[in-house]
């Protein structure tokens, strides 16, 4: 099923995959992102992929809506054409030490779980990165199993630290800054997600797979002080 091209504004186009599934409809936006990415034209500024949508931002001086609903229509790869997604396998170190798992305990006992049981199901898994949004790198991981699955707390933090690795419904995530936010945070990283001086500023791209590695504090410190 083809998606809708809509206006979003004077200066963008938003590709929606409404009428698909979650998973498939992930999977489209991953590939129209990398076939357009790959067939950019003068005054494409950038693309933004989200869960069941594409967002295209132009700029409106170069060129107009006629022309980006035609590059888009031309370029887009059809449903049935074969996935081009770019897989990376990138193993993130976190350290469960009390003082950076705030809500590990109460995640644990949400489930009948010890601790121990729910690092253990959290290092099993991999994850793959859906999105990048709510702050700059900040990832959306799905394969979060399901016996971790646990709702946002009722009061939010006003500030969670950077590279606190959190627990949000069905997804896993980690603060890229350190910002305000709900999720349940069972650990931290010490691995830099964010960051302006590096070319790319974000660590991870969507289509990333993920495996949180265990770390001990003084691992955490020893990394944390490296250049």
């Amino acid at each position: 099923m083809n998606p809708s091209i809509e206006q979003l504004g004077d200066s963008a186009a938003l590709i929606v995959w409404r009428s698909l599934d979650h998973s498939a409809a992930w999977l489209q936006v991953q590939n129209a992102a990398a076939c357009l990415d790959r067939n950019r034209i003068e005054g494409i500024v950038a693309t933004a992929p989200a869960f069941k949508s594409l967002t295209v931002y132009y700029d409106c001086q170069i060129l107009t809506w006629t022309d980006i609903v035609k590059w888009i229509e031309e370029k887009l790869p059809s449903p049935s054409q074969p996935f081009q997604i770019p897989r990376r396998e990138i193993e993130i170190p976190v350290c469960y030490d009390e003082e950076f798992a705030l809500d590990l305990i109460s995640v644990a006992s949400i489930h009948d779980l010890s601790p121990d049981e729910v690092i253990q199901l959290l290092s099993n898994a991999t994850y793959v990165v859906q999105m990048i949004g709510f702050s700059p790198g900040f990832p959306y991981l799905a394969g979060l199993p399901i016996q971790l699955h646990a709702p946002r707390r009722a009061a939010p933090r006003i500030q969670v630290p950077s590279g606190s690795v959190a627990i949000g419904g069905e997804q896993a995530g980690i603060y890229s800054c350190s910002t305000p936010g709900g999720w349940n945070i069972v650990g931290r990283t010490p691995v830099r997600l964010f960051d302006p001086q590096r070319n790319p500023p974000c660590l991870l791209q969507t289509g990333d797979r993920i495996r949180f590695g265990r770390m001990d504090r003084r691992q955490f410190d020893d990394y944390a002080e490296q250049p």
